[in-house]
């Protein structure tokens, strides 16, 4: 009886990580600066509820996303929301780190956000659900 409780307590520790992972995940679709793109990254498609490329840069438009299609693979970030980017200036520059990133296809997307740049303009920041298998390692 023990054996088997000890072997459902490893399998739902090994499962947690994937299930975190897709719980809060986002990517940035771009910039918008005085509601015009600024720019829009390439390798994001966003997708409306019918399957139709959503190209303008309008909250309102931005709201109908519900699916984006990824040509590259993608950063995965924790979502900030509508709230101020945090600021990375402590951080050393050129060290390169391996951080969780979105292997290329269509994604559904849980919602839009648009956290504020110190700089002026904003971010377009998808909340997607991310499955862990579509889950990989990249190098930045």
């Amino acid at each position: 009886m023990n054996a088997k409780l000890l072997s459902i307590a490893a399998a739902a520790l090994l499962a947690a990580p994937a299930f975190a992972q897709s719980d809060g995940q986002c990517i940035v679709a771009g910039r918008l600066s005085d509601g015009q793109w600024a720019p829009r990254f390439a390798g994001v498609q966003l997708l409306a509820a019918n399957g139709r490329a959503v190209s303008g840069s309008s909250r309102q438009q931005l709201a109908g996303v519900r699916k984006v299609r990824l040509s590259v693979p993608a950063l995965l970030s924790q979502c900030n929301g509508d709230q101020p980017l945090v600021n990375a200036d402590g951080e050393p520059a050129g060290r390169k780190t391996e951080v969780t990133g979105l292997r290329a296809g269509v994604v559904d997307v849980e919602g839009v956000a648009y956290p504020k740049l110190r700089t002026g303009g904003e971010l377009v920041e998808l909340r997607v659900r991310a499955p862990a298998d579509r889950v990989v390692m990249l190098t930045r």
